[in-house]
């Protein structure tokens, strides 16, 4: 028995250990604690040691990594042209000091930083995206009394490059008419519970959006049937000091007998926030016809923000991504089909 585990892939093995243990889809009153031996095969203290490759990095030891200039040319690690028409973040929002990213958001600005901008190439944007899944962190510290809700708040997050390069089509759900998308997003972290779920808290939520946008409606569909996408954090957490906020996604794969699941850290620890599905195909007739959550997250790329409203104030210390596959890292690598 030791020796077939041995010889599993660290993707099977953890997804055995995973599946084996309490089903936490419902367990918010667990405590970090008690969860910590959940899925020791992960380690997000060191995701090199259970076979995960440090793909993307940035220490923020200067600005260079930032297209300050929204240029839109490649080999930046961040930029400020925003996809859908969205105002390009100025250089006033930015800054970088003593290896520390501070994003602001003065005179009504809404920054963002993302891996991808969006550009004439026949894929549709330039930058780095993410297949294939990951564990994404970020050190991030910010003050929870400048946050005004209503205008914005610090987070750290994704959406599907499929969905934001829009007009390539890419996320148009097989089988429907046309415009009619299917794509994820995956927020590794926002800060916008503290009204709801008390001060030691953060949201860590997976939306599987469906149907046609529309002016007036956005995109319709949100199949985001779980309840426990608030995360807590231990009691006397200071949020000015930084904390490490991590997400690790797991593609399904025959690897993991065709389940895939998102498992939520905070400084380490496993959250009581886990999310599971099983694979579909990608002719399946829309929900309430099929049950679809989260299994669009196999194919798609992720294209990474940072954003920040006016006022929060939010410093990022480093933003790192570990993958099982290095070759999956971008579409460079992996071009979108």
């Amino acid at each position: 028995m030791k020796d077939q585990y041995l010889t599993m892939s660290p993707t099977e093995r953890l997804f055995r250990i995973i599946a084996s243990a309490v089903v936490l889809t419902t367990c918010t009153s667990m405590s970090l604690a008690a969860l910590a031996p959940a899925s020791p095969i992960f380690n997000a203290n060191d995701p090199a040691s259970t076979g995960y490759t440090l793909t993307f990095a940035d220490e923020f030891d200067d600005a260079s990594s930032i297209d300050t200039g929204a240029t839109g040319q490649p080999g930046y690690k961040w930029y400020t042209k925003q996809f859908f028409g969205g105002k390009t973040t100025p250089t006033s929002c930015i800054s970088v000091r003593r290896g520390v990213l501070t994003v602001d958001g003065p005179d009504g600005c809404n920054a963002s930083l993302e891996t991808a901008c969006p550009a004439s190439t026949p894929t549709g944007y330039v930058g780095t995206v993410f297949g294939g899944g990951g564990y994404f962190e970020a050190s991030i510290a910010f003050d929870p009394k400048l946050i005004d809700i209503k205008h914005g708040f610090p987070s750290f997050w994704s959406m599907a490059i499929e969905h934001m390069a829009f007009e390539k089509g890419r996320s148009q759900w097989q089988g429907q008419d046309p415009g009619y998308e299917h794509f994820i997003e995956i927020d590794f972290f926002e800060a916008n519970t503290f009204a709801k779920a008390g001060p030691f808290s953060y949201s860590g939520a997976v939306h599987d959006w469906y149907g046609k946008w529309s002016k007036e409606k956005g995109i319709p569909g949100n199949n985001m049937n779980y309840e426990n996408y608030i995360v807590g954090v231990p009691s006397k957490t200071d949020f000015n000091k930084f904390h490490r906020y991590g997400c690790l996604v797991v593609t399904a794969s025959p690897a993991t007998n065709g389940r895939g699941f998102i498992q939520y850290y905070f400084d380490g620890l496993p959250t009581s926030d886990l999310v599971t599905w099983s694979g579909h195909r990608a002719d399946d007739i829309p929900p309430p016809g099929v049950d679809k959550r989260y299994s669009i997250a196999d194919t798609t790329h992720l294209n990474v923000l940072l954003g920040c409203a006016t006022g929060n104030k939010m410093r990022v210390d480093y933003v790192r991504v570990w993958q099982l596959d290095k070759a999956a890292t971008s579409a460079d690598k992996t071009p979108l089909k």
